[in-house]
């Protein structure tokens, strides 16, 4: 009797696993984007219409107090690793990531030397390095390369404790075949598809907004600076790079930590930067929220000149998003419209309370694809505690 039970229940379970969905494979003509929920650092990953890949941010603050998702066993870098082989399986290339970019150069954002591991080749592994250890890049791309001196190179190496060690990983892994670029503020060639571009040649690109207080004027590689006070009074958020998706009708919006305003926290008068870069941005489908969504971003102009219909937050703490910002992402009396909410882990749910949390949608990775031409687009969300990632929420598909 006891064997039949046995028996039965595994039969069970085969038939449950089976009707497990999952994210249908990438095919070419698609665009995914998908925000990584490891609970440490934000980390979005793009995949290009032809197949191209992109790696924005693979952040990693160390701090153990930030739950880890699926667990704590190997650090968020590893993770992020594991996800990454996961989904690249399907694409023309599953051996390099064609291209990376940190935003800016604070832990969470591209690692932290705080639980750091030991690498092989003469650097520590967290964030950018590890991830980049495990899983070449063919190029790599951020606001300071190569000398790191906006505004200074001290205060970069205080704002970044794991500087050196990027520095390290990118003088090894450049005898590897990396290149290295600075962000070219203005540019829609740094980040073009590598693969078979040529069918995408007038649908699809990805424009550099702003990066180091400087914002594209819409013109050419022609920029202007966003502030008037002296830039070593900058924290590193304001330095944030910025950057527009483009494919047909979607368009997505990413900018690290760009900041909308100020706080008690900050030296600097200029740091509404959101203002400034909105007008050059226009209108956004899927916005990823500045800061993830704290007290001095995603400010009221902002959020009405991008307007998006779904907003994502890469989140790691009790404060991402904080109520004020939440209620103003909610708030009809800002903006008109409806849009959905989406974020990467439950660990705000507390602060924000069940009304500010009910609108969210169910958290874990977060998956935007978009259809062959960038005339439609559907929204899925990935159990973040698993590592065969099913879905655990599906929308209906929507036309642009």
């Amino acid at each position: 009797m006891k064997k039949t039970l046995i028996t039965l229940a595994l039969a069970l379970l085969t038939v449950a696993l089976s009707a497990q969905e999952y994210l249908p494979e990438w095919q070419e003509g698609y665009l995914d984007i998908h925000t990584v929920a490891t609970g440490r650092g934000d980390a979005a990953f793009v995949i290009m219409p032809d197949g191209t890949t992109m790696l924005i941010d693979a952040g990693d603050n160390g701090k153990q107090k930030d739950p880890q998702h699926p667990d704590g066993s190997k650090r968020a870098g590893e993770w992020l690793a594991i996800y990454l082989k996961h989904f690249m399986a399907q694409l023309p290339d599953s051996t390099h990531i064609d291209y990376a970019m940190l935003t800016h150069l604070h832990n969470d954002h591209m690692g932290a030397i705080l639980e750091s591991l030991e690498g092989t080749h003469g650097y520590r592994l967290s964030g950018i390095t590890l991830v980049g250890d495990r899983i070449p890049i063919r190029k790599m791309v951020d606001r300071g390369y190569p000398d790191y001196d906006f505004p200074s190179l001290a205060i970069n190496r205080k704002n970044s404790p794991l500087l050196e060690e990027y520095r390290k990983f990118i003088a090894y892994q450049q005898t590897q075949g990396l290149v290295a670029e600075p962000f070219t503020v203005g540019s829609s060639k740094q980040f073009a598809p590598v693969h078979d571009p040529k069918p995408y040649k007038k649908l699809f690109k990805v424009q550099n907004l702003c990066a180091n207080g400087e914002v594209w004027t819409g013109k050419g590689l022609k920029t202007k600076k966003m502030y008037s006070t002296d830039p070593k009074t900058f924290d590193e958020n304001m330095n944030s790079c910025a950057v527009r998706i483009d494919y047909g009708k979607f368009h997505y919006y990413n900018g690290g930590d760009l900041p909308g305003g100020n706080g008690s926290f900050a030296k600097s008068k200029d740091r509404d930067f959101e203002s400034q870069v909105a007008p050059v941005c226009g209108p956004v489908t899927v916005m990823k929220a500045n800061h993830h969504g704290y007290v001095d971003t995603c400010n009221g102009y902002f959020l009405q000149t991008l307007h998006p219909q779904v907003i994502i937050i890469d989140a790691r703490s009790s404060n991402h998003p904080v109520p004020s910002t939440m209620t103003r992402f909610t708030d009809p009396l800002v903006w008109s419209g409806e849009r959905d909410y989406y974020i990467t882990v439950d660990t705000p749910r507390k602060k924000l309370g069940e009304e500010l949390w009910s609108k969210f949608k169910p958290w874990g990775h977060i998956v935007v694809r978009v259809y062959p031409g960038g005339d439609s687009y559907q929204m899925f969300v990935l159990d973040a505690d698993r590592t065969d990632y099913p879905v655990i929420y599906s929308s209906p598909v929507t036309g642009l």
